[in-house]
């Protein structure tokens, strides 16, 4: 039984899967914009403006919720009361554990994908100094907080190898679903000649995306459950199915947006049909997260 503690963990991985996704989805797509550092939020530029404000307020959400996981972890292990958060004997152990060294970097990373964000909306004055300084900061900040994964999680034992393709597994997923309700705001926001020239590009990057995501997760696959029989004879192993079952359907759908949708949306001048679509996608999205939350948390491959 999943007792109370389970539950906030939970939720807490939930959010912060959102946060980092969110994050590494909306630095892809500022790299498919026209470059520029600065964003006219009355003018021409209403989705770059809205991008960035969408970057700050999820980087900032990250900072907190990593530093939320140290008590909260503290709590769990002492299975007592709210009161355990707060225990100084237990936070020291979560803080010297790989928690400890995980809430480091993915609060760095959020810091530094916040401070890019900044830089972008005009904070460093425009200057090539501070274009060049806002995509350091991005590119460090998604290489942190994907790499903050391999820190803890089942994969954390395994060889450096195994954990280098959960690196690239993780900014492959993360800059796919993380662009997808940014992209459906585009649809709102952007005219559509922009918008379709956006389409095109992300369709483009998006077949290098899923390449990775696919080969990198069925290799991740095999070291985790040792077997395909254990796909079926496992609580982990047919969490997993399901997992790839919602990830068939985005795939689905995406293949229906890139070469049925977007050809559309230039010959028919309409995006109400790609905006619902993406939005459908979003939803088996956040189904995805909701089950990786599960599986990470309370089933383990062995399960």
């Amino acid at each position: 039984m999943v007792d109370v503690w389970a539950l906030f963990l939970m939720l807490l991985k939930l959010l912060s899967y959102s946060a980092v996704v969110s994050g590494i989805g909306a630095v892809l797509l500022f790299t498919l914009l026209p470059l520029r550092s600065t964003f006219d939020q009355y003018g021409s530029n209403r989705f770059q403006f809205w991008l960035n404000r969408w970057l700050i307020n999820w980087s900032a959400a990250g900072m907190i919720l990593a530093l939320l996981q140290l008590p909260l972890q503290a709590g769990a292990m002492a299975e007592s009361g709210p009161a355990a958060m707060m225990d100084t004997i237990m936070l020291n152990i979560v803080w010297q554990s790989a928690i400890g060294s995980q809430t480091v970097i993915r609060f760095s990373g959020f810091a530094a994908l916040l401070f890019a964000a900044l830089l972008w909306s005009g904070w460093g004055k425009d200057t090539i100094v501070a274009w060049i300084v806002a995509w350091i900061l991005a590119v460090s900040g998604i290489v942190s907080l994907a790499g903050s994964f391999i820190l803890t999680g089942h994969t954390a034992p395994l060889a450096g190898w195994v954990q280098a393709i959960l690196l690239l597994h993780v900014l492959a997923i993360a800059a796919w679903v993380g662009a997808l309700w940014p992209l459906k705001k585009s649809c709102d926001l952007m005219a559509l000649s922009s918008l379709l020239t956006l389409m095109e590009r992300f369709g483009r990057v998006a077949v290098v995306i899923v390449i990775v995501l696919l080969s990198c997760g069925l290799l991740l696959l095999l070291q985790l459950i040792g077997s395909l029989n254990a796909l079926f004879t496992t609580d982990y192993g047919r969490l997993m199915l399901f997992k790839l079952m919602l990830v068939s359907c985005m795939l689905l759908l995406a293949a229906w947006h890139k070469f049925k949708l977007v050809k559309d949306l230039a010959r028919h001048h309409n995006s109400d049909t790609l905006r619902r679509s993406i939005m459908v996608e979003t939803l088996l999205a956040v189904l995805v997260l909701t089950t990786t939350t599960v599986f990470t948390t309370v089933v383990g491959p062995a399960g």
